[in-house]
């Protein structure tokens, strides 16, 4: 198995017999727009990036998990699967319903050469709430604000091929317990945080998630991205540095590794 990181919190895993896109996010809404502007795809930036896919998981329906995947959809022909509310978002995107298929926490999918079992977890707090948190708005009609984006479930997901296992901590607060090869992990994951994390899951190999700016297009470098503080506080970029060493105090039999944007890596089983 192979994974790439795609920035915000995408990956594309590839195996013998078949590819999964997990949040692919492309158009990277500049930040003034969020405010001020509804959200459109951009298409172009998505054909440019987006990788054959045979299957489509979405963790949960904020903008940066879910605007750009009616596009990814329509190009790859990808099924996606996600979450009721999601699909319902989808829907009003513009997704076929034969090409959308409902999950839930406890469901476990084969897709192809994949094996994937999926948790609900709970979001991050930012500032002492779960942003964009609550049932859709009646009468949604394109194109939506980020506002629009609510989210009710959030899942993590426990990937497996080629006798690799890959946990995809979508939260960093009650992570399922499962025995894990790799795990990718919030960047901005307190020192606390990843020692639960990483007590209960045993990885040989951890890559930070989300960690890159995702209101900085991919044209340009990649750089940490702002860290929203879970309390009233200063904002701050996310220090690499500190949460690799945290991983490597917490796990010090594991390997860290900070991930190029793009770049294929190899993570065969022992």
């Amino acid at each position: 198995m192979e994974i790439q990181y795609l920035g915000t919190a995408g990956w594309y895993f590839t195996a013998s017999g078949g590819a999964l896109l997990i949040d692919p996010y492309f158009t990277r809404v500049p930040l003034r727009r969020l405010a001020f502007g509804p959200l459109v795809p951009d298409a172009e930036m998505v054909r440019r990036y987006t990788p054959p896919a045979d299957w489509i998981l979405v963790s949960h329906s904020h903008f940066d998990h879910l605007l750009d995947v009616p596009v990814v959809a329509q190009i790859t022909g990808a099924e996606v699967y996600a979450s009721r509310q999601s699909c319902d978002l989808l829907r009003v995107l513009g997704v076929p319903p034969k090409q959308m298929r409902p999950i839930a926490a406890g469901n476990r999918l084969a897709l192809g050469p994949f094996t994937v079992e999926v948790y609900e977890v709970p979001h991050r707090q930012m500032i002492g709430r779960i942003p964009a948190y609550g049932p859709l708005r009646e009468g949604l009609a394109p194109p939506l604000r980020a506002r629009d984006y609510r989210m009710r479930e959030l899942f993590s997901f426990r990937v497996e091929a080629g006798g690799v296992r890959v946990l995809v901590a979508s939260g960093v607060e009650r992570e399922p317990p499962v025995p894990t090869d790799v795990l990718l992990v919030g960047a901005d994951a307190s020192r606390a945080q990843l020692a639960r994390i990483l007590s209960a899951v045993q990885p040989r190999l951890v890559l930070p998630n989300h960690w890159d700016d995702m209101f900085r297009p991919l044209s340009e470098p990649a750089r940490p991205s702002l860290q929203m503080p879970q309390t009233l506080g200063l904002l701050r970029r996310v220090d690499l540095v500190a949460w690799s060493a945290h991983v490597r105090e917490h796990a010090p039999a594991a390997r860290v590794l900070v991930p190029e944007r793009f770049r294929a890596y190899d993570i065969r089983a022992k």
